[in-house]
């Protein structure tokens, strides 16, 4: 059978190429207003997977362009009616299906307060679309028919990126991204061997520090989806801080640790987990570190803003093989549509 999830993640790097080739223009305008402007916050507005994104993109202009990033409360907007004052800052929106309504309704009052309002989308007919005009940057991903997000999500994290490395004067190289890939790819059967020991696990814990916390954060979410699992997603310091005691051998604990300025931490909280006896697979490019799993999958070195990348692929297909061993399909989650109005 052929399942148009595995289909759409070995599509990936054709839409950030795509995107990259198609976007620029509109982006480097974007950037530019986004700089004249200087505004003084963010406020980003997604769900689900692109709630994630979103999280990317807050790390991203924090650390790159140095200003605060703040999620949106989308109930202020839709059902309170409370939004907040927008004076000197900027909105950016990311919605896949553009038809979000508290995504669209956030881009609709901001762009209303006068808000400089621009979004990521993969629809160019949709209600966000319509909303941000000119200012929508499109994903450039082709239809996205499995209701797990892969190449969209991964498309979004790169608009962000993008836009954040115009805005700074920063140059992408997409080369960077295709060795990454290639290395990923041609591993594939390692990944659904490793995923294959996981089928019996009801509960998982993701822990992801940094850039890769919303990875850890979309790889619970692809695991609920697809797999069914009780999949929990946490920074590395918020598992010290109260979620460490629910630990014990029958939950395992996947780690993405890359060896960046977060290593240190990674292999403390790491020690922690160990002491809780639970399983551990460690995904870095630090020996040292995947010496201490119970199994491992090592990465390829990279740039702190590149991992996610890399760690998003890993995650993907580890979620799509253990959906396959666990006899479910994975492009049909129960009770899931792709587009969702609420």
């Amino acid at each position: 059978m052929a399942y148009r999830m595995i289909e759409e993640i070995h599509e990936t790097l054709e839409v950030i190429e795509r995107l990259i080739s198609n976007e620029s223009k509109k982006i480097e305008k974007i950037a530019n207003v986004f700089k004249n402007l200087s505004p003084s916050v963010m406020i980003a507005a997604g769900r689900g997977t692109s709630d994630n994104a979103c999280i990317y993109g807050q790390y991203l202009f924090e650390s790159e362009i140095g200003i605060p990033v703040a999620l949106a409360l989308g109930s202020l907007y839709t059902h309170y009616k409370m939004p907040p004052n927008l004076k000197n800052g900027v909105v950016m929106g990311i919605s896949q299906s553009g038809e979000t309504e508290d995504v669209c309704e956030i881009l609709r009052q901001s762009a209303n307060q006068g808000v400089f309002t621009f979004g990521i989308t993969n629809n160019p007919e949709s209600t966000m679309t319509k909303i941000l005009g000119n200012n929508a940057i499109f994903m450039n991903a082709g239809v996205e028919k499995s209701v797990a997000a892969t190449k969209t999500f991964t498309a979004s994290m790169a608009g962000v990126l993008l836009l954040a490395y115009a805005v700074k004067g920063k140059k992408f190289e997409v080369e960077d991204l295709k060795v990454m890939y290639e290395k990923i790819f041609n591993r594939e059967e390692e990944i659904r061997d490793l995923s294959q020991r996981y089928s019996f696990a009801r509960d998982l814990v993701i822990i992801g520090t940094g850039f890769n916390y919303p990875v850890a954060l979309e790889s619970a979410l692809k695991l609920k989806e697809t797999c069914y699992i009780s999949a929990q997603g946490l920074s590395s310091v918020d598992l010290v801080h109260g979620p460490l005691a629910m630990l014990d051998p029958d939950i395992p604990v996947l780690i993405f640790a890359p060896n960046d300025s977060t290593i240190e931490l990674s292999a403390k909280v790491v020690e922690k987990i160990k002491e809780t006896g639970s399983h551990t697979l460690i995904i870095s490019d630090n020996d040292e570190l995947l010496k201490k799993g119970d199994l491992s999958f090592k990465i390829l070195p990279s740039k702190k803003e590149l991992y996610p990348f890399e760690n998003a692929l890993f995650i993907q297909l580890f979620a799509f093989n253990l959906s396959i061993s666990k006899g479910l399909n994975p492009d049909v989650p129960r009770f899931l549509h792709k587009v969702s109005k609420i």
